[in-house]
């Protein structure tokens, strides 16, 4: 029935962002948005490419926290090759557990990981990014002053109750981490959730994430228009969560609605041409890199089965 649910949902977001889009296209022409692709400064590209490359390497942080809470000790070459490789695939292709869930099953088992504490790393590296979209933008919501204007035809007046909801939430879970040390078992399988020291590490982690990957786009989008940096993470937040609820890959045509939606005194053109170059930098080009990390630990597997050598470490 819950997976009935979700498809439901998802298939709604997605047809509502769609018709959006389509209400937008009429108001763009494709030669304004190649326009504005071209009079981007060089060094505004230059700058959001660092600073996606930045999320990207605070991405491993969300492998190595996963790891140390199972008690594994692995080098950072595997943590990083695990990440990297895992979140490209699933930031392109959609459906994190299947698509980044394999990339980190064919790295991690070859370093003596067991198949159920790698299903538990990915449970946790998706609560890290959880934990950090809800703290961004529950921050956001209550303090950013010009938050009212991208959020007032939705909910007028809603917005910092909305936001102390957020921020009460993730302090209730931080509570309970801390406080709250029970064993919980699934099947065969025990395990304790992270504690208040670890949630803390995993509210950080994925809120610089975020703010990296955030800012990327950030840079690129037009002066006018333009909400201050805090409002535009609240609003990059949502854009993600809907985008994965879609169950579109990459949440692409919903996130991209979503920011349009929520940032209505901004040139269209301007923020399209922004989003094609943030699609370009943050997704695409790491997808072909993540293809060649993969080939590269794909190669050296192979090599090293022919060689008889069966490397195994990191075991707790």
């Amino acid at each position: 029935m819950k997976q009935w649910i979700g498809a439901v949902l998802g298939l709604v977001v997605l047809g509502l962002a769609i018709w959006g889009l389509k209400m937008i296209a009429g108001q763009v022409t494709l030669a304004e948005v190649i326009a504005d692709v071209r009079n981007t400064p060089t060094h505004l590209i230059a700058l959001a490419a660092l600073s996606a490359a930045a999320s990207y390497v605070v991405l491993v942080g969300y492998d190595w926290l996963a790891t140390q809470h199972l008690g594994y000790r692995l080098t950072w070459p595997t943590l990083a090759a695990a990440s990297f490789a895992s979140f490209t695939m699933s930031h392109t292709l959609g459906v994190t557990v299947l698509t980044g869930g394999t990339v980190r099953y064919r790295i991690y088992t070859r370093v003596g990981v067991r198949a159920a504490d790698i299903a538990m790393i990915i449970l946790l590296c998706g609560w890290t990014f959880w934990l950090g979209i809800v703290a961004v933008a529950g921050l956001g919501l209550v303090i950013s002053p010009d938050l009212a204007t991208p959020f007032k035809d939705i909910a007028p007046s809603a917005e910092r109750w909305a936001g102390a909801l957020l921020l009460a939430g993730t302090l209730g879970y931080l509570a309970l981490a801390t406080w709250w040390r029970r064993e919980f078992r699934l099947f065969n399988y025990r395990f304790h959730i992270p504690d208040g020291r670890e949630t803390l590490l995993q509210i950080g982690i994925g809120a610089i994430d975020l703010a990296f990957a955030g800012g990327a786009l950030y840079l690129l989008l037009p002066d006018m228009g333009a909400p201050g940096l805090l409002t535009f993470l609240t609003i990059y937040a949502v854009a993600m969560v809907t985008g994965a609820l879609s169950h579109s890959p990459g949440g692409l045509g919903v996130f991209e609605g979503v920011i349009l939606l929520l940032m209505p005194l901004a040139p269209k053109a301007g923020v399209l041409a922004a989003l094609v170059m943030f699609r370009l930098i943050y997704t695409y080009i790491p997808f072909l890199l993540g293809l060649i990390v993969i080939a590269v630990m794909e190669w050296r597997a192979l090599r090293a089965r022919r060689r008889g050598v069966v490397a195994v470490s990191g075991a707790p």
